[in-house]
């Protein structure tokens, strides 16, 4: 089984080198990588299974003396994302093929996206602390190839050079800690988790902090956030790859080191602070952006900030779900931004949700809280949740009681209470259920869940104010608190506004082509 997991990392380089080295072949990369790509992910799929049965799957080097100096190696948690990374990969690249055909920077996307989707599984399946440390260079010096694939456009090379800056701070940040934590402690063995146990004190807060700096940076986290709305000058495949796979990246390493990050409590908050006010700052500016991608690509960094809180609440299998959702579901997003114009057109057709009065929108929202509290608390009652999961129930409640006041806002009758007290229970215990299972099914190859960054009261405190301060702004009378919420708005807007060339259209006009049409705000994006 060890060739086939070589086979599954090798078939992506294989292929972008062939289309890359031989010239006769070059015209035929897009096709010669889409064939890697679904070969990776069809082996990816055999070695998840195999996993499953018997067992990780390991190829390393070692020393006489038994001590691992390089290798991979394919866990329960790795078998998980590789199989994620090879088929968005796959997925994206047999998009592109139509996408970017006739369009010179086509066989340049398709030996970058096979070079980036190989550094991925390598650091996916890294045996090694500087294996893997490798390969996320790897990674980000073939990100910024991708986001600046139309150099020299003004808007590439501005997404270039912000691209590069944070690849650069998470990198320096990366290596520190890496050298750092090899002069104490050696090359760490990540195939064993539980004997990394040496991993304490000071030196190791230290270490911590620098891998939370540069998953952070990685991740497009506040204040490193900005070359992820630069990166919109690229065209739209590498839009989709970027948000479904390599922002994952911090992610992906907390995990594989969290016996470094989980026994450092600063840097267990820090990360958790990061994540916190990540989701807050980026889901206000998603909310209040006009552009289909610019809502998109603030959304990823508010999904990235909460997969770091649940880091830093250390449910790590819950991340994982989390990783995988996000992945698939933000692909989806990007992959199909084309037909904006036509949702666009139902939704000024469609008939308008009806305007409530503050009184009754009032008493739908107390409905709606009311309604997420009871589902989840017979989901929690019916399936418990594993350990540490008091936390995830308060963005369980949360979750629920928004989408009960989305559906009751504009369906304010008797049978729309009746069906959200039907549909969410079923919902949240489907939730739990999933979470549960992966969490079983990743147990041998996570560590066991540390003491949160903060307690689920405390969290749920924050959570209920933010709802009201929500809700309050929501329900301002003409001369109260809506002056303030048109600030609010305006800081919004404005903070989510590229102060570069950044291309609204995915990508620059062709070489031949007239000048790119003007877009109305509502539709910007579309052509893509």
């Amino acid at each position: 089984m060890s060739g086939l997991m070589l086979a599954a990392v090798a078939a992506l380089p294989a292929g972008a080198a062939a289309a890359g080295s031989v010239r006769r072949l070059r015209g035929m990369a897009p096709v010669l990588s889409v064939g890697a790509a679904v070969l990776a992910a069809a082996l990816g799929v055999a070695l998840a299974v195999t996993v499953a049965v018997g067992g990780p799957v390991e190829v390393v080097l070692a020393t006489p003396d038994g001590r691992v100096w390089t290798g991979l190696v394919v866990d329960h948690v790795g078998a998980i994302v590789l199989l994620l990374v090879c088929a968005v990969s796959a997925v994206v690249q047999a998009f592109a093929l139509r996408y970017l055909r006739g369009d010179p920077a086509a066989a340049r996307f398709a030996i970058a996206a096979g070079a980036l989707t190989a550094a991925t599984t390598a650091m996916v399946t890294a045996a090694t602390i500087v294996t893997l440390a490798v390969a996320w260079s790897l990674t980000g010096v073939i990100l910024c190839r991708l986001v600046g694939i139309y150099r020299p456009a003004p808007s590439a090379v501005d997404a270039t050079r912000r691209t590069a800056r944070a690849v650069v701070i998470g990198d320096v940040a990366l290596w520190v800690g890496v050298v750092l934590a090899v002069a104490a402690w050696g090359d760490l063995d990540l195939r064993h988790q539980s004997s990394n146990t040496a991993v304490g004190g000071p030196l190791g807060t230290v270490v911590a902090c620098l891998l939370v700096v540069a998953a952070s940076a990685r991740c497009a986290q506040l204040p490193w956030h900005r070359w992820l709305p630069a990166s919109l000058a690229a065209p739209t495949p590498v839009s989709a790859l970027l948000h479904a796979g390599v922002v994952n990246a911090g992610g992906v390493l907390l995990v594989k080191l969290a016996p470094i990050v989980g026994a450092a409590p600063v840097a267990t908050h820090l990360v958790f602070a990061i994540g916190a006010v990540s989701v807050v700052a980026a889901t206000t500016i998603m909310l209040a952006r006009p552009d289909v991608k610019g809502a998109l690509v603030h959304s990823t960094i508010g999904q990235m900030g909460f997969m770091l809180v649940t880091c830093g609440l250390g449910l790590y299998a819950a991340m994982v779900v989390h990783l995988v959702a996000h992945g698939l579901f933000k692909a989806t997003l990007f992959l199909g931004s084309g037909s904006a114009v036509q949702r666009y057109t139902r939704h000024t057709v469609a008939p308008p949700a009806p305007r409530l009065a503050p009184a009754r929108a009032a008493q739908v929202a107390v409905f709606a809280g009311v309604a997420g509290v009871a589902a989840v608390a017979v989901a929690a009652w019916w399936l418990p949740p594993h350990a540490g999961g008091a936390a995830l129930l308060v963005f369980a409640v949360a979750t629920a009681a928004r989408l009960a006041w989305g559906w009751l806002r504009r369906y304010p009758t008797a049978g729309a209470l009746v069906t959200v007290v039907i549909v969410l229970p079923g919902a949240a215990i489907g939730y739990l259920a999933v979470v549960g299972a992966v969490a079983e099914f990743l147990a041998p190859s996570l560590p066991a869940a540390g003491p949160a960054a903060v307690s689920a009261w405390l969290l749920a405190t924050v959570v209920v104010v933010l709802a009201a301060g929500a809700l309050l702004l929501h329900l301002a009378p003409a001369n109260g608190l809506r002056r303030w919420r048109d600030r609010l708005y305006v800081l919004a807007l404005s903070a989510g506004q590229q102060r570069t060339h950044a291309a609204t259209w995915g990508h620059p006009p062709r070489p031949g082509a007239g000048p790119a049409p003007e877009a109305g705000p509502q539709l910007e994006g579309a052509r893509a």
